[in-house]
């Protein structure tokens, strides 16, 4: 099966002190304040076992269940930047839902990396992530969303109730980076990574990372 590259750079997300990171009465319909579509992308993630973090964009600005500080503090100065940035849950099934849809999709790339979560100066959480990015302030966020939408509905032909439970019961969230990777895998890319000779790269080709553009609205943090 064919997988997302990895990006080449870790990113921080800084989110308010009373975020709901333990126990979430609004995964979903926190969306809805951006509009209908978010709202249904955020359930419809639910059920390929993932999670829609946050979107920013010059046209939605700050918004997402980790955001959502931006959405409901009326008057808050909130920074737009060009360009869009979407930051999904990792999972199997949607990283296997975005390799064709990224393909098929003009201007927007995707990856996976490493992100953390922070109030202020303290470390909340480490969890592993699905960003999807493009550079292009034109870029048609709508139509996209709209893509994403149908492709995820169309592997989902019996729908999981999770979404419909996680906003009646609440959502406890939580976080483990490495559940999903091969052992194997992990160690054949570190040893990609820890190349130092040319005549090597040469040999099995270039590191399996791509550079991460400008994140919007993220905070880019080199690999240590």
């Amino acid at each position: 099966m064919s997988t997302l590259p990895y990006w080449d750079h870790n990113v921080d997300l800084r989110i308010v002190s009373w975020f709901p990171i333990g126990l979430d009465y609004k995964p979903v319909s926190i969306n809805a304040f951006h509009s209908k579509e978010l709202e249904t992308v955020a359930s419809l993630a639910f059920c390929l076992d993932s999670e829609l973090f946050c979107l920013t964009s010059l046209q939605s600005g700050y918004v997402g269940s980790l955001l959502r500080d931006n959405m409901l503090v009326p008057g808050k100065d909130v920074k737009i930047d060009l360009g869009f940035t979407m930051v999904l849950g990792y999972s199997r099934p949607m990283e296997k839902v975005l390799v064709p849809l990224l393909d098929e999709a003009s201007g927007i790339q995707g990856g996976v990396t490493n992100c953390t979560l922070w109030n202020d100066d303290l470390l909340l959480e480490s969890f592993k992530a699905i960003i999807l990015v493009s550079v292009n302030p034109l870029f048609n966020e709508d139509a996209f969303i709209r893509l994403l939408s149908d492709r995820i509905r169309s592997v989902s032909r019996d729908l999981s109730s999770m979404p419909f439970f996680a906003e009646k019961f609440g959502y406890t969230r939580f976080f483990i980076p490495f559940e999903t990777d091969d052992l194997t895998s992990l160690q054949i890319s570190r040893y990609l990574y820890e190349m130092e000779f040319d005549e090597t790269r040469r040999s099995v080709g270039p590191s399996p990372e791509k550079d991460l553009p400008n994140v919007i609205g993220l905070m880019i943090r080199e690999e240590e």
